[in-house]
């Protein structure tokens, strides 16, 4: 008897493991929990979710920029995504991760509060960017005839990817080198390999031409020097041609939405009758100094602009104040400032109740290379400096700058597909918590 029970014995943890199997494979027909990878949000104006991987399937829904999506699956560069009771695919490059988002949004609280430095009209439908780049997401439109306010402006290379991409995709790690086959099977019994044979004694003979009558050996390494050569002055070249720059400026809409857009899409809302005087050059700024009352003209204004003629990287390089004269209707230049580096933003403090005169502020890189802002007084006719203030470096605008924290879409994808085992346990785990 005893020896039957020692017998059965070790069968014991085996029936064990077997009704686990069993269980297991019972609950395998049972429906598992969708694993949430991890949060996105819509970058571009409208994203279509589809319900297959091909560009062909079906639209499942339509989502909009700022949208939080749950991220369900992971294929490369494809993410199935959960938004309510909608699941589909989307690209990676069209969602933000969230410390992007939340990083975008500081930064327009920053920009929603910098000074206006006036208004435009777009001159066609015109997208508005989050970075000044044509590959940045487009997250608004607007309208042709729309008006904005301009907040800053700078240039950047026409077809450089953006400062800070959108996408959640990130760049995948070069794959470890896996060790030999010697390495792995150490121990194991290997014959040594046989010395190399001998070269024939006429070998050198032989490699001075080949048989079939080709090129020398020589012959064919000094035509891929010198194809390599061409190859790298080519790049050289190329290298040397100037970049193509754009111009974007920094705007506020109505809704209270800052972003970037094409400066030449843009059209200044100076009056015509003053914007005659602009002498081929673009205007960057202007502001409203006061009104006067012209029995034969009516209401009139008076004018701080700037201007910008070249192509260098300041926001303005001459200002100038125009007066509306009464007697000879019509304007004329009150005071001007040329060759200078000036940037944004210009301020003019408040008018407090007077209908003539205002002080504003205007910030300049002098030749020593140090930044400063200069007030300037202005009584309805004359304008006079009063006084001077260094500053660290010019104020520019914000530029948004998103957090270098984007998802992982190389962790989720194995995150996403576990194994056989692994899914069942998670099943059974979620079956039995009751979650």
């Amino acid at each position: 008897m005893v020896t039957g029970c020692m017998s059965r014995t070790p069968l014991f943890p085996s029936v064990i493991v077997f009704i686990g199997l069993i269980t297991l494979l019972g609950l395998s027909g049972c429906t598992e929990e969708r694993q949430t990878l991890g949060n996105a949000y819509v970058a571009p104006q409208t994203l279509t979710v589809r319900s297959q991987i091909s560009q062909k399937s079906g639209a499942v829904t339509s989502l909009k920029h700022g949208d939080k999506v749950a991220i369900v699956d992971v294929q490369r560069r494809l993410v199935k995504v959960a938004a309510g009771a909608h699941e589909g695919w989307v690209d990676a490059e069209d969602l933000l991760s969230t410390e992007q988002m939340r990083e975008i949004q500081k930064d327009r609280e920053r920009q929603r509060a910098l000074p206006s430095q006036g208004a435009a009209t777009a001159f066609e439908l015109l997208n508005i960017h989050i970075e000044p780049s044509r590959r940045s997401p487009a997250f608004a439109q607007i309208p042709e005839g729309g008006p904005v306010e301009i907040l800053g402006r700078m240039r950047a290379p026409k077809n450089a990817p953006p400062t800070k991409t959108s996408s959640l995709l990130v760049e995948r790690p070069a794959p470890a080198r896996r060790p030999r086959r010697e390495q792995q099977a150490k121990g194991a019994f290997h014959l040594e390999r046989p010395p190399p044979p001998k070269p024939p004694a006429n070998w050198q003979e032989l490699s001075a031409e080949r048989i079939d009558g080709s090129e020398a050996p020589r012959q064919i390494a000094a035509d891929k020097k010198k194809a390599a050569q061409e190859l790298a002055a080519k790049k050289a070249a190329e290298a040397k041609r100037p970049v193509v720059m754009e111009d974007w400026t920094l705007i506020r809409t109505k809704r209270g939405d800052t972003g970037w857009v094409l400066t030449r899409n843009l059209t200044i809302s100076v009056p015509d009758d003053v914007a005659q005087y602009a002498e081929g050059k673009r205007i960057t700024s202007y502001f409203d100094l006061g009104s006067v009352n012209d029995e034969a003209k009516g209401l009139k204004h008076h004018w701080l602009w700037t201007t910008l003629s070249g192509t260098d990287p300041v926001d303005f390089d001459s200002w100038r104040v125009f007066i509306w004269n009464l007697r000879r209707h019509r304007f004329e230049t009150s005071f001007r400032k040329r060759d200078l580096d000036g940037y944004f933003p210009v301020t003019v403090d408040p008018a407090e109740g007077k209908t003539i005169g205002r002080t504003f502020h205007i910030v300049t890189k002098d030749d020593d290379e140090k930044f400063r802002s200069r007030t300037y007084s202005f009584d309805g006719t004359l304008v006079h400096l009063t006084g001077t203030e260094d500053l660290p470096a010019a104020p520019g605008a914000i530029v948004t700058q998103a957090s270098p924290n984007g998802l992982d879409t190389n962790k989720m994808q194995a995150k996403a597909h576990p194994g056989w085992f692994l899914r069942q346990w998670s099943a059974l785990l979620t079956r039995f918590s009751g979650k």
